[in-house]
């Protein structure tokens, strides 16, 4: 027999042995269960994706948390069930905690945090054991921004009126983080408030403004223009706005200037602005979805691509349009990116960051 010959045999019984299943079929069974496996690779079929949620059940985190969960199945390989789970504490550091170090890796749990939750990082706050800029962002429904309003049958007209006032005004708030623009606008344009602290959630505050406690509080723009008892109030003339957080003047406040055209007319130094940079950067991230670091890039992708679908979804658009919630939806890469820039701060904005919020 040549050479020739030897080796084409030789090739032939590699190819026929290749072919054929041995010992009991064992290679072609691993060769289908590596195909399926592969296939599977990016399915969640069988799965339960878990949703942890930063909040007591009701208000405007659980709302968004529960809407995903009822429509976001359908957009995810394999319809997987999809659950919330509340966890409240710190001001959602309990639950970022838990996502961030606790959760598998796997794509399973997500969480929603309250979009001021970098600040504990930014402070240095030893309760938050994570680093937003290694979290994976998925997504956001909406922009948040902050208005701050005051009694009409006050004598403050204007935020200018408070700045040449010699007796401040006195706004309600349920702690220093959610009146954090209260304590800043004296830094940014010279604006000072008495602030009254210790009131169990927004509508404790409101009760107060209506009882004349206080005068004044800040809070999502959304929410006041939206909802009772503001709606009532609008429609009496009750209160005036004196300031908004957003980069442009929502239409629903024309006449109110934005917290960035006030540092212009009061010509506000460099490190002030970064301050107001840094407090407003909670309302780009709105209601923001998270999942935990080392998740592979490919499933974050899966569970990004599926979130902007089911924010396209008519059944929950027109669920949004009937309870009347603010919505214009961020991307996980604008979240990304916002997050490893917030963080990173000079010093001097991280000392006056920790006067305000009381650290």
């Amino acid at each position: 027999m040549t050479i020739l010959q030897i080796l084409s045999l030789a090739v032939l019984i590699v190819v026929f042995t290749w072919k054929l299943p041995v010992f009991n079929g064992a290679p072609a069974r691993i060769a289908v269960q590596d195909e399926l496996a592969n296939a599977q690779e990016g399915s969640f079929s069988g799965k339960t994706v878990r949703i942890v949620v930063g909040s007591s059940p009701g208000g405007g985190y659980d709302y968004w948390a529960r809407l995903l969960a009822r429509h976001m199945p359908k957009y995810l390989s394999g319809n997987p069930e999809v659950v919330v789970q509340n966890m409240p504490g710190g001001g959602s550091l309990v639950a970022t905690n838990y996502v961030y170090g606790v959760a598998k890796p796997d794509g399973l749990t997500v969480g929603m945090p309250n979009q001021l939750v970098y600040m504990g990082q930014v402070v240095g706050d030893k309760e938050a054991r994570f680093d937003v800029q290694k979290l994976n962002w998925i997504g956001s429904p909406d922009r948040n921004p902050t208005v701050l309003f005051i009694r009409a049958d006050t004598p403050y007209k204007s935020i200018d009126d408070v700045v040449k006032s010699k007796i401040p005004p006195k706004c309600g708030g349920s702690g220093r983080d959610s009146s954090s623009l209260i304590f800043a606008l004296e830094d940014l344009v010279g604006a000072r408030f008495e602030v009254v602290l210790g009131y169990q959630g927004g509508s404790q505050t409101d009760l107060a403004v209506e009882r004349g406690e206080v005068v004044c509080r800040s809070m999502g723009l959304g929410a006041h223009f939206s909802r009772q008892p503001f709606t009532l109030w609008h429609s009496k003339d009750f209160d005036r706005h004196l300031v908004q957080t957003g980069r442009k003047r929502d239409d629903r406040a024309s006449d109110t200037p934005t917290i960035f055209e006030l540092m212009d007319r009061y010509k506000t130094a460099e490190l002030g602005r970064r301050l107001a940079g840094v407090l407003t950067a909670g309302e780009d991230f709105g209601h923001p979805m998270i999942a935990p670091p080392g998740v592979p890039a490919e499933r974050v992708k899966l569970l990004r691509d599926a979130y902007a679908k089911t924010l396209k979804d008519p059944e929950l658009l027109a669920d949004v349009k009937k309870r009347e919630y603010d919505f214009e939806p961020v991307s996980g890469d604008e979240l990304q990116t916002l997050a490893k820039t917030v963080v990173n701060q000079p010093a001097q904005v991280i000392e006056r960051l920790k006067k305000i919020l009381g650290n």
